[in-house]
């Protein structure tokens, strides 16, 4: 047997303090007597009695020193060790969003990092443990130890956090370990919820749980699910849905903020396993919403993490497109009618003149123009022979061309090909960073590619001399080009989730990009270019800070931490999720948990005072 708290057994100088009362109390025989009247006199005798007493054997007195000693043994935390495997432990701790739910007056991690010290208590000589915290992704918390202690300080280090939980990197890099060990144990403490690796193949190296250990009571939880905003007038409106994962009704308040002003609030019912759909109309426009979620009582929702949200209007920003030609009207009028774009004409000579000064566009597209190359992104349309960009050469021109698609191009998502003549086009040989898109006869004719931080896409065929400016294939191929040229709204994604890689897409013209919290703390994601990519840890609002000459742009990113996986809060074992398991309930092999028994002393106690009180009561 260990003890958690072994210093806690100064409490037991209680026990001389009963006794110490016990001895100073006066004792007197008590007698049945018809009346009081004649016995007043006697009370001023008794104040003047000796205090001290020889100390006498009591059945009051044995159950009150028993159960102030089971008090004094409860509050050091015994803890009793079945018999144990030798050997090592390898334990996966769970910190996904769920851990955060409450239980009890802590959490339900509160509770794993107890089973992670019991465990780590139960060791026998010569054994050691070592503990992996994992979410969306893993990491060692201490390793080979064999010190209660050293376990304790570092798994008190270790919060909760707001990703979802994939036990798979954690179980691979636990079979990685687990090399150098014989025969270890694998225990996963969770509240269940989680894929394994066994029933996916992609995780070849992933090692078995040998013993799941749940935490976690309850499943009372209510979130917002989601939030929308949409045009509406010369406004917006704002739509919140509102989701019971609970086994249980729920009720509540949603309120919403525009801004920094309140919007209003809105009561809510749901009964279990329902979604209520809330909606806010006459919203200022471009306004950024968030809403907050509260329940009527406490015990209606045990997960606070996903009961705000953010929504952050569509980018109104639009970007600049400069096509410099002697005579295209099919890309003018292709290009006018892309949305979120504002398209400037220039001919050869004013082009230069314009390369001279500060240059404004994003997007630049060269018709026929050899050169030089604008600053920011490029569409280079039927060049000239010759190499205008490194790892780009353009040869002769071909006449027998038939379109084939390369399978996997970004460029040509929904473009059908089929049926389009193309009667001139030049022949481009790539070298390394280009990809090819669109080929004929093994040629190729389309091709784009990144270089230096600048994304270049080029199209060799003459558009006069072919019928693709009037296929359906056209427009989509070109919105497609400009959306890969500059990536709308930075490449941020509209729905983003914490611990979810984002893959930052910057201006071409942007020359540093910062990411700023709601705490106002700042991060430098670029340069060097390309931007360093981004994984929120929690939900908030984000701001991207985007640097060019002559200004800046601001957008901002909403990380809302719902996810119908942690928001359900029964205790699943994740090797057999067809079933839940109890609070106190283990699975898998028992041998070697530690057993605390604070909770038995606690109830023994209890007991001993209900005995005491009977005997009281019964003037014994």
């Amino acid at each position: 047997m260990t003890f958690y708290h072994p210093w806690l057994f100064w409490l037991a100088l209680t026990l001389p303090a009963i006794l110490a009362l016990y001895i100073l109390r006066p004792r007197r025989r008590q007698t049945v007597v018809p009346s009081t009247l004649l016995w007043r006199p006697a009370a001023f005798g008794m104040e003047a009695s000796r205090p001290w007493q020889r100390l006498q054997s009591s059945l009051l007195l044995w159950l009150q020193l028993l159960a102030a000693s089971l008090l004094v043994l409860a509050a050091a935390g015994p803890v009793w060790h079945g018999a144990t495997a030798s050997g090592s432990t390898i334990v996966l701790l769970d910190t996904s969003a769920s851990m955060g739910a409450a239980l009890g007056g802590g959490t339900r991690f509160d509770r794993a990092r107890e089973e992670v010290l019991a465990l780590a208590a139960g060791l026998r000589k010569n054994d050691t443990i070592t503990v992996i915290a994992f979410d969306s992704q893993p990491g060692v918390v201490v390793r080979d130890s064999d010190d209660v202690e050293e376990v304790r300080r570092a798994v008190d280090k270790v919060k909760p956090g707001a990703c979802e939980g994939d036990p798979g990197p954690a179980l691979s890099l636990a079979g990685a370990l687990a090399g150098q060990y014989d025969n270890p144990r694998v225990v996963l403490v969770s509240d269940g919820g989680l894929a394994l690796p066994n029933d996916r193949a992609d995780e070849d190296d992933a090692i078995p749980v040998d013993e799941f250990i749940p935490v976690g009571d309850g499943d009372a939880s209510v979130a917002i699910a989601a939030i929308n905003l949409r045009s509406a007038g010369s406004g917006q409106a704002a739509q919140v849905a509102v989701v019971n994962h609970g086994f249980r009704p729920a009720s509540g308040l949603v309120s919403l903020m525009k801004g920094n002003y309140p919007a209003g609030s809105q009561k809510w019912h749901l009964d279990p396993g329902k979604t209520c759909y809330l909606l806010w109309a006459d919203l200022p426009r471009d306004v950024t919403v968030q809403a907050l979620l509260k329940t009527d009582s406490p015990g209606m929702d045990l997960l606070e993490l996903d009961n705000q949200a953010w929504a952050v209007p569509e980018e109104r920003m639009k970007r600049k497109i400069l096509l410099v030609t002697n005579g295209n009207v099919f890309m003018e009028r292709a290009l006018t009618l892309l949305p979120g774009s504002e398209v400037y004409l220039a001919d050869t000579a004013r082009y230069e003149i314009m390369l001279r000064g500060d240059y404004p566009y994003d997007i630049t597209v060269l018709d026929g123009v050899a050169g030089p190359l604008p600053p920011g992104a490029v569409l280079l349309l039927d060049p000239p022979a010759g190499s205008p960009v490194p790892g780009l050469s353009v040869g002769a021109a071909d006449n027998l061309i038939s379109l084939a698609p390369v399978t996997g191009s970004p460029l040509l998502a929904h473009v059908d090909l089929a049926d389009i003549n193309v009667r001139e086009a030049w022949v481009l040989r790539v070298g390394e960073g280009w990809r090819p898109d669109i080929k004929s006869g093994g040629q190729v004719l389309f091709a784009h590619a990144e270089l230096d931080g600048r994304r270049l896409a080029v199209w060799s065929v003459n558009l006069h001399r072919s019928d693709l400016p009037l296929r359906p294939a056209f427009p989509v191929l070109l919105q497609n080009t400009m959306d890969w040229l500059l990536t709308p709204g930075l490449g941020v994604p509209k729905l983003v989730r914490p611990g979810q890689e984002v893959k930052i897409m910057p201006s071409p013209l942007s020359h540093r990009l910062v990411l700023e919290d709601a705490g106002g703390e700042a991060q430098e994601l670029a340069p060097p270019f390309p931007a360093a990519s981004w994984m929120p840890t929690g939900p908030g609002l984000y701001r991207l800070i985007s640097y060019r000459a002559g200004g800046s742009t601001v957008r901002e990113v909403a990380v809302n931490a719902y996810s119908a996986l942690e928001a359900d809060l029964r205790v699943l074992d994740p090797r057999d999720t067809a079933g839940a398991v109890g609070r106190d309930e283990q699975t898998g092999s028992p041998s070697g948990r530690a057993l605390p028994l604070a909770r038995w002393l606690a109830l023994s106690v209890l007991l001993i005072i209900m005995v005491e009180w009977g005997v009281a009561s019964r003037g014994r």
